[in-house]
């Protein structure tokens, strides 16, 4: 997509110098460039993997609804562009319409901020009964009332994903408009209080916010409801746009920071392994994920420290099984998967593993079946690198298998998250 006009245009990824760039050919704008990393081998070998395993037209499991345009913050970094093009609100019996007939999904409940909605509480109650997974995404300023987080756990809410950006409020006036440290984590109190599940989601601004990576990393790591932090590089989206070109990120230069952050600890080589394995078990169990957001997994280890998955498992070894089966499923042959399973089960069985092997099984038939934060156990915490798609990165064979797709009032059913992004950037630029 030419990020100038916003049409859709040939292009190709392409290494030059050390460095991957996506390069666009618009006839009106010329050729048009994005870096996309700044470590080739690494980019080539994973984005090889992911094209070799990953096949095309899986179902969509797992729906953005963007129940409303409000939010009761004013972020001047906001991708979602809150408050700004105000349609009406999404209503219990709408989602219960959606319900109805769609069943075995997760439901992030999004938009801008759904806990706005009075009738949220009832909305969650039909998703619940329907048998679906409801997902909160919260900026927390509502949640940091304990009866009101409480009336929403009572109603049938499954996890939360909370915006938490750090521990300094002069990061938060950069990134949210006001000084929001103290209302995050009396909402993340309320929270593991109720034992509700949570997903810490970090927006990080480069030369804003990246220099407390590691303490979100730990205060994660230190309380058990915790199932995931997320690091997400700001992209030009929404009110970002033309503000923070200068502090964005892509998920690969995340990987960097992490690693520097821990010193070394999480290194690219680690997430580079991991990474592939997370990526043949989507194949295996027919799971659409976006090529940008990428993962790996720690281990508590109690006392607030934890541990890696490299500690557990012989990466390096399993990668040679990973190797084999990515050859198996670029030659279409039946038991690639069945084969993968025999050659990686001595990996498995080595005694380290054996100890994480209630883990091991709970993820797997999450993956499975439906990822519910509520169903992970204590001691594993999911990393993850991510990436709203923008105009700039926009890639129509990486969002083929966009990991979420979205339900919107002014788009519809849209089976691809990252589509809409850029669709409803493309009607905001032209109003």
């Amino acid at each position: 997509m030419c990020d100038a006009c916003l049409r859709m245009v040939p292009a190709e990824v392409r290494e030059e110098n050390g460095r991957v760039w996506l390069v666009r050919a618009c006839r009106e704008h010329g050729e048009r460039r994005t870096l996309l990393s700044e470590h080739p081998a690494y980019y080539r070998d994973l984005n090889g993997f992911y094209f070799d395993v990953m096949r095309r037209g899986h179902r969509q499991r797992d729906f953005i609804l963007r129940l409303t345009e409000r939010c009761n913050l004013q972020c001047p970094i906001c991708l979602a562009g809150a408050n700004e093009d105000l349609l009406a609100d999404f209503t219990v019996e709408d989602v219960r319409r959606l319900t109805r007939r769609m069943k075995g999904k997760k439901f992030d409940l999004m938009g801008c901020e759904p806990t706005v909605m009075p009738d949220l509480p009832a909305i969650l109650r039909v998703i619940r009964e329907s048998g679906n997974i409801a997902a909160l995404h919260s900026n927390g300023v509502a949640l940091a009332d304990f009866d009101y987080a409480r009336s929403l756990a009572e109603a049938g809410l499954d996890e939360v994903h909370l915006q938490f950006d750090g521990f300094d409020d002069d990061a938060y006036t950069v990134i949210r408009g006001e000084p929001q440290a103290a209302v995050k984590r009396q909402a993340f109190e309320n929270l593991a209080r109720l034992g509700i599940p949570v997903d810490l989601v970090m927006t990080i601004l480069r030369g804003v916010n990246d220099g407390e990576i590691a303490d979100v990393l730990d205060f994660g790591a230190r309380h058990e409801n915790v199932k995931e932090v997320f690091f997400l590089g700001c992209r030009m989206l929404g009110k970002a746009v033309g503000s923070f070109e200068s502090a964005q990120l892509l998920p690969d230069q995340v990987i960097d920071l992490l690693a520097e952050a821990t010193g070394r600890r999480i290194s690219r080589e680690q997430v580079r392994r991991f990474q592939k394995l997370y990526f043949a078990m989507l194949s295996i169990f027919g799971i659409r994920k976006c090529f940008y957001i990428q993962h790996y997994l720690l281990i508590r280890r109690g006392n607030g420290a934890y541990g890696t998955i490299d500690d557990h498992l012989d990466m390096v070894r399993l990668e040679r099984v990973l190797e084999r089966y990515r050859a198996r499923r670029r030659a279409e042959r039946r038991l690639a998967a069945p084969l993968f399973f025999c050659e990686a089960l001595p990996v498995f069985l080595r005694p380290r593993a054996l100890a994480l092997a209630a883990e091991f099984a709970v993820l797997g038939t999450l993956m499975a079946c439906g990822f519910n934060l509520k169903r992970v156990r204590r001691r594993s915490i999911l990393l993850g690198y991510i990436t709203a798609c923008d105009p700039l990165i926009y890639d129509t064979d990486v969002a083929e298998n966009c990991g979420k797709g979205e339900i919107s009032r002014d788009l519809g059913v849209q089976e691809a998250g990252a589509l809409a992004n850029v669709l409803r950037e493309h009607r905001w630029r032209r109003a």
